[in-house]
């Protein structure tokens, strides 16, 4: 019987578990002087008893089961022992003032074990076999989070189904949308908050709201309308409650405003005898311009402080003290907001200077004198960032960026380009506050990244600057904010997650002692569990929706099968190919999506863990399991624990242990790994890498020799290079002969040049390669060439494989038309076609008889007289042209006598007629002058000839092939249509 504190084994438990006497199985551990090994040699239950969530990993290999049986009948041959994992994360860790992220099902839990001891009786199995060991202990395995009916499955299996909304429940559809897609479904957000209103429900309204927030806690928007709404049913507390909570957290120019406006609404200035108001007020003034004076739109809060100073008590330029206090209030207001880049500046200086010269002339210019400089800064400052962000949207509510390559790409880069360009000037301080106030020129840069925040929300770049920023400039504090909130909008980025990790502990002091490394340990893995439990949500999510998929499609496609037609011939059907219908061809498509997407997340997930087991190796070093001081092995038993995970991290902890401690169990590992993974070329290349470095030849021709007579040839090609390329340097011939021959016949496309001159190249020096220059007079020699058609060069580009780079514009009257050097591949045995001499260049310097040209005229820059074009009309001259009028008269005598003959009809066909003579006019013209349209429209070829020759060019020439080339391919409409 099992321990009353043991949970018992179910009966399918007991035969899964007597199956697994058959063989027995190394531990991957093997230390003993460490208490992760028992004093019999056999591996502990806490490193092999992860085999139950491998077993459901789906990443895993076609033989993974077979290895994990045998993972499993080593932890039921520990007979001395049966202990549980402890939780991995510890209820007493100090809160880092991060918010709850959600977790799935059968994720860890600071108050629940991550996992239970299951004891069984040997002799309760049904069908234990007579070699298993006869010990008198009972077997344990180790029951992780996704073993056999995990909650998350669980749920899923027995959790009823969605509720179906009726048509007219808009409110119910809404709630629906906004738990399915809470970050991405925006507008169902706003569409659900207006239907309460509008039904007056307003209790339901601010639930909604306070949801919304959880989210969205900067959408400044929101936060307006919410006070707006608890200001019209007069809930001034809830008012002051919502300010409290979102001035700090929102930089909003318009949030700050309505703040203003409540705190003037509060204290009525026509009853104020005392000028406690008045004080509150102008306290509140201060308050915001502070927090968001120097916004580019803060211009109107500027200007109704200086409104309120001015509609105190007193009198500007009065004698009495009342009057000179509120003037040296007004001047002061002045010189601050004429000094800042908003909107309105210039108005506020010409106040300003009304007030000056009002008060006394003589003063007034010494005060404008001292604030003109700054104020100039300001306004061109203002022009300069009003450009710089012209197409900047400032939106408050944050959206999802898209998926690289889909829609919306473009536009998400822009408006990030433009955000960081805002930052970029700020950070060049054009307003001269670097030295003067340094404190001012930092609180801008922080501004402009809040600013940028509240639209790139979930950006987790941007979080990443502004921690930057603040760690290089010593503000500890607020980067570390800015990567909590980070954090909180993106709860799934690594990014984020590493850096917040690492800050903990690059900040923590070290401190001597067990008690100080587990302590240091706990607040450093804490961001990384969060991440992990994110992930693993993520997922379970991805399976959740692959299922939804695959049942929509089979209940919209339910009836296809039946109506499918029924062929009664046999021999036809036989004869016909088999193919998928149209549901199964659906179903693949979705599955395969469905894994190329898990297949990344699993391995974003394996490198988290691998980052985990460095993170615990610094602070714990290797550690023993199911202690505090778990150390790396702990990462790793944890990881093996939960699944998802690929080859790297077998491969990461083997590593570890190799050249951290150089213990045997790396070897261990690798063996482990290499029956999990039997097809995985990259871990099999890692394992034999690792034999290779080690010295261990024999066994690593030994595993090599498994590997590739398991895999097929395509899996195995780096395999086979690799080892190659250690039998050539360091093998014997006949061995490097015999896998050259063998990797021939599998890879009959490899050229042998390059594998035989790969086998006595080092590193980067290939000497095969190397071709000397015997002869520089005739080796040397410099090539003329002509650039290729373009035909041509588009071939030899694609031979080579590389883009055709365009050709640089040239200068001509330098000489002959510059070689274009060949691009790699580029045969070089190709004739160079004879070129023409270069046309001779006129002399552009002409006598004159005022002044004599001096050698030193400058002649670039003068304006020259471009001669004439020749006429659109082909003229031709001599005999050529006295047969062309002699074509003309008996053409137009012929047209004439036929419209004579025919009257109306003959017209028409005089007209026919006149066109086909001015069509044959033109192509005898050709024919005499010897040119060939060659295909080119006939539109085109006017145009040409009314271009002047390229010897009449002095400016850039181009190249008449690739002109040709372009014009020959444009498509113009027939004339007919103009």
């Amino acid at each position: 019987m099992a321990d009353a504190d043991e949970i018992p084994v179910s009966a399918a438990e007991q035969a899964f578990l007597a199956a697994m006497n058959d063989e027995q199985e190394a531990p991957i551990i093997d230390d003993a002087r460490e208490s992760s090994v028992t004093a019999d040699g056999t591996t502990p239950p806490e490193i092999n008893g992860q085999v139950g969530e491998e077993r459901d990993s789906e990443e895993m290999v076609p033989q993974e089961d077979q290895a994990q049986e045998e993972e499993a009948e080593q932890a039921e041959q520990n007979p001395s022992e049966t202990t549980s994992v402890a939780s991995r994360r510890d209820s007493t860790v100090p809160s880092i003032s991060s918010p709850p992220r959600p977790t799935t099902a059968g994720a860890h839990d600071s108050a629940i074990p991550v996992s239970e001891s299951i004891s069984v009786q040997k002799d309760e199995a049904p069908d234990a076999t007579p070699s298993a060991p006869t010990t008198p202990a009972t077997p344990v395995i180790v029951q992780g989070a996704n073993w056999e009916a995990s909650p998350s499955k669980g749920a899923q299996k027995n959790a009823p189904g969605k509720r179906k909304r009726l048509a007219q429940d808009l409110v119910g559809q809404l709630e629906d949308r906004t738990q399915e897609n809470p970050r991405g479904d925006v507008e169902a957000w706003l569409q659900l908050i207006e239907e309460h209103k509008r039904k007056s429900k307003f209790d339901d309204a601010r639930a909604v709201y306070e949801k919304f927030f959880v989210h969205f806690p900067q959408a400044a928007q929101q936060w307006t309308a919410y006070v707006k709404m608890e200001l019209d049913n007069n809930e001034l507390g809830r008012v002051e409650n919502l300010f409290s909570r979102a001035l700090l957290a929102v930089p909003d120019v318009g949030l700050w405003g309505l703040y203003l406006d409540y705190i003037r609404r509060r204290n009525n200035l026509t009853n104020d005898p005392n000028g406690k108001a008045r004080t509150i007020i102008s306290q509140a003034y201060d308050f915001v311009l502070n927090n968001i004076g120097f916004d580019k739109e803060a211009g109107r809060i500027w200007q109704d402080q200086i409104a309120f100073v001015k509609s105190g008590p007193g009198n500007v330029g009065g004698t009495g003290w009342m009057d000179q206090q509120k003037m040296d209030m007004l001047r002061k207001v002045y010189q601050k907001a004429v000094t800042q880049p908003v909107i309105g500046v210039e108005a506020m200086w010409r106040e300003y200077d009304s007030f000056e010269h009002a008060l006394n002339k003589i003063t007034a210019k010494k005060f404008l004198q001292e604030r003109s400089p700054s104020f100039m800064t300001a306004r061109a400052c203002l022009v300069e960032l009003t450009n710089l962000t012209r197409g900047l949207r400032r939106e408050t509510i944050p959206r999802l960026p898209p998926a690289p390559g889909y829609d919306g790409e473009d536009d998400w880069n822009y408006q990030v380009a433009l955000w960081k360009k805002w930052i970029k000037w700020e950070k060049e301080d054009p307003i001269v506050l670097s030295k003067e106030d340094p404190a001012a020129f930092r609180n801008r840069i922080i501004y402009a990244y809040k600013q940028a925040l509240m639209a790139l929300r979930f950006w987790p770049d941007m979080w990443f600057e502004a921690a930057e920023y603040c760690f290089d400039n010593d503000m500890e504090a607020q980067g570390m904010e800015f990567l909590k909130q980070g954090l909180q909008a993106n709860p799934e980025s690594t990014l984020l997650t590493f850096k917040y990790a690492e800050r903990l502990e690059h900040s923590t002091p070290a401190q001597d002692g067990e008690a100080a490394a587990v302590h240091k340990g706990q607040l450093v893995r804490k961001p990384y569990n969060d991440l992990l439990d994110t992930l693993y949500a993520l997922y379970a999510k991805m399976q959740t929706r692959e299922k939804d998929e695959i049942a929509k499609i089979e209940e919209e496609m339910a009836g296809d099968d039946d109506q499918s037609p029924i062929d009664d011939d046999d021999d036809e059907e036989d004869q016909r190919p088999t193919s998928q219908n149209p549901k199964e061809q659906k179903i693949n498509e979705v599955k395969e999506k469905s894994k190329v997407e898990m297949l990344k997340l699993s391995k974003v997930i394996s490198a988290v863990w691998i980052n985990l087991m460095r993170a615990m190796r610094r602070i714990q070093g290797h550690g023993r399991v199911n202690e505090p001081l778990g150390g790396s092995r702990q990462i790793f038993a944890d990881a093996r624990k939960r699944g998802k995970i690929t080859s790297d991290v077998y491969v990461a902890s083997a590593l570890i242990e190799y050249h951290c401690y150089r213990d045997p169990a790396a070897l261990k590992i690798f063996e482990r790994g290499m029956k999990l993974f039997p097809e995985d070329e990259d871990f099999a290349l890692e394992y034999l890498k690792h034999l290779v470095n080690i010295n261990d030849i024999t066994n690593a021709r030994a595993m090599f020799e498994t590997f590739v007579s398991k895999v097929a040839p395509s899996k195995c090609q780096r395999v086979y290079q690799f080892f190659h390329h250690y039998e050539a340097h360091y093998g014997d011939l006949i061995q490097v002969y015999k896998l050259e021959r063998r990797m021939a016949e599998l890879y009959p496309t490899d050229a042998n040049l390059e594998i035989f001159s790969s086998r006595y190249s080092y590193h980067t020096v290939d000497p095969c390669q190397y071709r000397p220059v015997i002869s520089p007079q005739h080796q040397l020699r410099p090539k003329a060439m002509i650039p290729l058609p373009p035909e041509a060069a588009v071939a030899a580009a694609v031979a080579a494989g590389l883009p055709l780079p365009p050709p640089p514009p040239f200068m001509a009257g330098v000489g002959a038309v510059p070689p274009i050097p060949p691009l790699p591949g580029m045969p070089m045995g190709l004739p160079n076609p004879p070129i023409a001499p270069p046309a001779p260049q006129p002399n552009m310097r002409i006598g004159s008889p005022k002044r004599a040209a001096n050698d030193d005229d400058d002649f670039s820059n003068r304006a020259r007289k471009l001669p004439r074009a020749d006429s659109p009309v082909p003229v031709l001259k001599g005999a050529a042209g006295r047969r062309l009028n002699q074509i003309k008269q008996q053409q137009a005598a012929a047209a004439a006598a036929a419209a004579a003959n025919q009257g109306g009809q003959g017209q028409q066909q005089g007209g026919q007629q006149q066109g086909q003579q001015r069509k044959e006019e033109r192509q005898y013209v050709k024919r005499e002058k010897g040119q060939d349209t060659n295909g080119i429209p006939e539109a085109v070829w006017n145009l040409l000839t009314m271009i002047p020759g390229a010897e009449r060019y002095n400016a850039v020439r181009f190249r008449p092939e690739a002109m040709v080339g372009l014009l020959a391919g444009t498509n113009i409409p027939p004339s007919q249509g103009w």
